[in-house]
């Protein structure tokens, strides 16, 4: 129990209050933005940044089970636990580049003013 609540410490516990954020600029989105090409355009990108978000939830997840049970092994190597967490942080890295990718992409489907009421001026 220990360990599986130290992993998830080192992996965050989860992103559900990153869900939650994009869930409201979607909302946002569709009382700010008119509806149309381009509100169908900063939804698909909200929707896509959703999905991705999930994806690394269910990475990190999966990385808290593998390494609980490398832990219970006592024939687990250093090398074993570096494999996990190389796969887990290489999930992290294409996370952050696709999100980023997908904030540039949504950017530019938006004015300044309706990125202002959607996102608080950020």
């Amino acid at each position: 129990m220990l360990i599986a609540l130290f992993t998830i410490l080192l992996l965050g516990g989860g992103t559900t209050s990153v869900l939650q954020y994009i869930g409201d600029a979607q909302d946002t989105v569709k009382i700010v933005i008119p509806k149309g090409d381009e509100q169908k355009a900063a939804l698909s990108t909200l929707k896509a940044m959703k999905k991705r978000t999930t994806t690394l939830n269910k990475a990190a997840k999966q990385t808290a089970k593998e390494i609980d049970k490398a832990f219970g092994d006592h024939d687990t190597t250093a090398a074993d636990l570096d494999d996990i967490w190389d796969g887990y942080f290489a999930a992290v890295d294409k996370y952050n580049h696709d999100m980023l990718n997908l904030r540039f992409e949504l950017k530019e489907s938006v004015s300044r003013e309706e990125w202002q009421q959607v996102f608080g001026g950020e």
